[in-house]
């Protein structure tokens, strides 16, 4: 049985830790040992956290215990690639929840999180390390971008496209074949009626232009 590592002691830390546990008990899926979480915050070295141990620094962890697979559980999408580029060589499996429905003929890249009742529908690609959350719906054929992240509750209709570390907001909607830019984001509860630029932040106010932040 591989030991797992959960990169970030938080809100999401704890769903992926609770999809792993899920995993565990369906006979279908593989299974892990989940050694606990790595966490850099002063306040999380020590301890426990939902019955599993607060192991550490990220790179402290990573040395530690070089045979160890990670899953990367920070919501902030840059910060998530610049710690799976630090860890770059390591195992980065996909968790995905029992109760969620992945089509067949969709396709889930390493790292990535699809949570409870999340649907990802025929021909979706899920990229790696992005995050599918509670709730949303991939529409057939959508591709989701490398840490791209899709919140609880939004609906991505047929043949969207989201772009590298793309954000769309809680109960956000986008319309068939609407592309969302790399480091874009659709605030919450908003509908994407055409496709939304790179860098921009599309909210109930209108499309944003931002410059882009790494």
């Amino acid at each position: 049985m591989r030991e797992l590592v959960i990169i970030g002691a938080g809100g999401l830390g704890r769903e992926v830790a609770w999809a792993v546990m899920r995993v565990n008990g369906s006979p279908a899926e593989p299974k892990w040992k989940l050694a606990g979480f790595a966490d850099d915050a002063p306040g999380k070295s020590s301890g426990t956290l939902d019955g599993l141990p607060l192991l550490g620094a990220v790179a402290t962890v990573a040395k530690e215990r070089p045979d160890a697979a990670f899953f990367i559980a920070v919501g902030d999408n840059a910060t998530r690639e610049r710690i799976a580029r630090e860890l770059g060589g390591r195992e980065f499996p996909a968790v995905v929840d029992p109760s969620a429905l992945v089509a067949p003929s969709a396709a889930i890249g390493e790292g990535a999180f699809v949570a409870p009742l999340a649907v990802v529908y025929p021909g979706a690609s899920v990229g790696r390390f992005a995050i599918v959350n509670a709730r949303a719906g991939v529409g057939h054929d959508s591709r989701l971008g490398a840490f791209s992240q899709v919140c609880p509750g939004a609906s991505l209709s047929g043949a969207t496209v989201l772009g590298e570390r793309a954000f769309v907001g809680t109960n956000a909607c986008t319309l068939p074949g609407v592309s969302v830019g790399a480091d874009a984001k659709i605030a919450g509860g908003t509908p994407a009626y055409s496709s939304v630029p790179a860098g921009a932040t599309l909210s109930p106010f209108g499309t944003l232009r931002t410059s882009r932040v790494r």
